[in-house]
């Protein structure tokens, strides 16, 4: 039996459809709304990580600075026991650094960011020989009248802070005289 349908029943159909073409639509926007919310937040995170890591190594580089300035003088820290801090600064903020004026963002996130490192001698090396390059460095053939220069070590540590986040870097540096 082949019931033909009027057109009184088909009334409505068409609002069923779209209310419920909307209604995807609506769940579909909430679920991107709160995907790029949590993508955002994420490279918010990876922001200030790679600002303390950078404010680190900046620090690292600030402790090289008091090195090359202290050894004009003489051999920093040469009176101090090895393994013992020789230098350190403290709590130091990166604003003091001289950003772009036009660039606010940038300094607003530099208040925020603080450095700190410290300076220890790990040891003296007396050696013989001249200056020499690469594996040659304080290596000679040469004996009797032979020039005796001592190689200082040190270990520069430089902690970075950006809120919650910490980044330490340390290296090794050496300084011959």
């Amino acid at each position: 039996m082949n019931t033909p349908l009027s057109i009184g029943t088909r009334k409505g159909f068409i609002i069923v459809i779209s209310l419920t073409l909307m209604l995807v639509m609506i769940t579909m926007g909430v679920g991107l709304y709160y995907s790029s919310k949590q993508a955002s937040e994420q490279v918010g995170i990876n922001i200030s990580k790679s600002d303390s890591f950078y404010s680190s190594e900046s620090c690292i580089a600030e402790a090289r600075v008091w090195l090359k300035d202290q050894s004009l003088i003489e051999a920093p820290c040469k009176n101090i026991a090895s393994g013992k801090k020789c230098h350190e600064i403290t709590n130091t903020k990166m604003s003091k650094w001289e950003l772009p004026p036009e660039n606010q963002t940038f300094k607003n996130r530099a208040k925020n960011i603080g450095c700190e490192y410290t300076i220890s001698l790990l040891g003296k090396v007396d050696y013989e020989g001249d200056d020499g390059v690469g594996f040659d460095v304080g290596e000679s053939d040469k004996y009797g009248n032979v020039t005796t220069h001592t190689k200082y070590l040190y270990r520069i540590t430089g902690t970075g802070t950006t809120g919650s986040n910490m980044s330490i870097v340390e290296v090794i540096d050496s300084m011959i005289f």
